[in-house]
């Protein structure tokens, strides 16, 4: 019971802070090709953003199992979603870079909603109709689990983001981010454009990162994860309390 209870820390752990530097790596990369400055994100001094660890780690219990399942386009339900998300995505983009600034997700609505609810509903009809007609069958069992994926990463970093913000600001006083000049935010919290990155990001590293990390931690010695998880582990616990918990 104890070797299983090990193992599933270490692994989580290991997990955690894979992703957690690599979101580290992704904002500092951003600030050193948009400032051209080197500024360490985060409350930590170490090259981790708790945030992007515990992300992945929800992505990954919320849409593990999801991701094994086919969602073909036989289903009205999962072919719809999908006509929706990518629909959006062209729609919203296009709307990005063709007009001036949007800055608040109500004044998009108010302006471009209509047309947006319009052209999704003809799309959904359209292609709902041309599946159930056609005699083909690999158009019918085209499998649409990553868009799908994608949505779903989407709504939930989203919504992460938001939380996380709204509680760091609550109760430490300070902003690590400020939307309110960015495209399609909301409450300065969360805006398109990060929300977008992380639904790529995410998408990218459930297909491609994930697998290579369970591939490692399948065959790794518990010895070998505990003595990983002790080294990056220690560090980073008095990264937190003198950062954190005793600033």
């Amino acid at each position: 019971m104890l070797k299983k209870v090990v193992k599933f820390f270490t692994d989580n752990y290991i997990i955690f802070c894979t992703y957690a530097l690599i979101g580290w790596i992704y904002e500092v990369s951003w600030y050193l090709i948009i400032e051209n400055t080197f500024v360490n994100r985060g409350v930590l001094f170490g090259p981790f953003l708790p945030i992007y660890g515990f992300g992945m780690l929800i992505l990954l219990l919320v849409l593990k199992k999801f991701m094994t399942k086919k969602h073909e386009t036989n289903n009205p339900l999962y072919l719809s979603i999908t006509l929706f998300t990518v629909v959006t995505f062209i729609y919203v983009t296009i709307i990005e870079y063709t007009t001036p600034k949007i800055y608040r997700v109500d004044y998009f609505l108010q302006n471009y909603g209509l047309g947006l609810i319009i052209i999704n509903l003809i799309i959904i009809i359209l292609v709902n109709l041309f599946i159930k007609l056609t005699k083909n069958e690999k158009v019918k069992k085209i499998d649409t689990t990553i868009v799908l994926v994608f949505l779903a990463i989407w709504i939930i970093t989203t919504l992460i983001e938001f939380v996380s913000h709204y509680f760091i600001e609550t109760y430490s006083h300070t902003l690590l981010w400020d939307y309110t000049y960015d495209f399609l935010n909301i409450n300065r919290r969360v805006n398109w454009d990060a929300s977008r990155n992380f639904a790529i990001g995410g998408t990218f590293f459930l297909y491609t990162i994930q697998p290579l990390l369970d591939k490692f931690l399948k065959n790794a010695k518990l010895n070998t994860k505990i003595i990983i998880t002790l080294i990056i582990g220690i560090p980073m616990l008095i990264d937190l309390i003198i950062n954190v918990i005793l600033k």
